[in-house]
């Protein structure tokens, strides 16, 4: 392996470290409620940053989206708000489920899926060649790894409920319903890949006008998360005015929670610039291993915060057991998808 390679990789070891503690500064965020840090969190990550980003590495940016067709930047943003929806439930259900627990099982539906519908829509012919039953296989094993997750979750529900206080399970909620939050978001966050999938004239036009071929995808990146900046937009609106807690972004007290929001912004979309960077320097490598290595790196970090920070506290042993299967299972399910991927 070159220097560079080997380079590449820990970047995107790196990233994955990042995007996988992103969630972690919402348990320091004392005395706001999940709309206030998640707001920030949003503007942050899914506008200021990218935004800031794209500027400096695209040139000609407004004459780039001028000369993309109009209905490529609708679908860009329409994709980005439904990708947005799935964002919002991503805070909710790993609160409900745990940050290990709940990111694995978003970012286990949103591959699989991020790879199958594409193939399904834009070239459905494909499904009974190698890349098809590689995709309907690696979409198998992660339903399964899922399943051995869901299980683990199921057992450390009823195993904590006896010691836990009643506001303590009302702030987790029940473990069907955390399920069915991240399940929900892990369908929608699959849009994010749709972007890039039918999104393609605007990165082309990036590279028309000049651009390089490593950072014009910032192009679609940024309309993507600015359409998902609108769906969190106005959920967490909605949340402030409802749980009139908009009055705690300016309590002197707790301003240090702004910092909180803006380090998980910063977290989430660093993980995704490294990873751009990551895979240019791997090579060949870099749709086989990089993708595979970024998902794993996450899931692995996000359950040993989720370790470290208690989340299966008092849990036995078989309920542990079942989460490490379900985990290297969803594990080994990127690896399969990466070899469609490669192909």
């Amino acid at each position: 392996m070159t220097t560079i390679a080997a380079t590449g990789f820990a970047i995107i070891l790196l990233a994955g470290l990042l995007q996988g503690l992103f969630a972690l500064p919402m348990k320091f965020a004392r005395g706001w409620n999940y709309e206030n840090i998640w707001l920030i969190f949003a503007a942050t990550g899914l506008v200021i940053f990218p935004w800031m980003l794209t500027a400096a590495t695209v040139p000609h940016l407004p004459s780039v989206y001028r000369a993309t067709p109009t209905p490529v930047l609708l679908a860009i943003l329409g994709f980005g708000l439904c990708w947005g929806a799935g964002a919002t439930l991503t805070g909710l259900g790993v609160r409900m489920l745990g940050i290990g627990l709940g990111l694995a099982i978003i970012l286990g539906l949103s591959a699989s899926v991020g790879s199958l519908i594409p193939l399904l829509v834009l070239t459905p012919e494909k499904i009974h060649t190698y890349q098809g039953h590689i995709y309907v296989a690696g979409t198998a094993i992660m339903l399964i790894g899922i399943a051995f997750g869901a299980r683990a979750g199921y057992l450390r529900e009823r195993e904590t409920a006896a010691a836990m206080q009643e506001e303590e399970r009302s702030g987790r909620g029940s473990f069907l319903a955390g399920l069915m939050v991240v399940t929900a978001s892990g369908l929608l966050s699959s849009s994010l890949n749709f972007c890039y999938a039918f999104g393609g004239a605007a990165m082309a036009q990036a590279r028309a006008l000049g651009g390089s071929p490593l950072w014009s995808s910032n192009v679609i990146t940024a309309l993507a998360t600015t359409g998902g900046f609108f769906a969190n937009l106005a959920y967490c609106v909605y949340l402030l005015r409802k749980n009139s807690t908009a009055g705690r972004f300016w309590s002197l007290p707790l301003r240090k929670n702004w910092i909180y929001g803006a380090v998980m912004g910063a977290f989430w979309f660093g993980g995704q610039a490294l990873y751009g960077l990551g895979i240019s320097r791997v090579g060949d490598f870099g749709t086989v291993l990089g993708w595979p290595l970024l998902m794993g790196m996450i899931i692995i970090t996000s359950n040993l915060a989720g370790f470290f920070t208690g989340e299966w506290a008092g849990t036995s042993r078989a309920s542990r057991g079942y989460l490490a299967l379900g985990m290297i299972l969803i594990i080994c399910a990127l690896g399969v998808l990466a070899l469609g991927h490669a192909k």
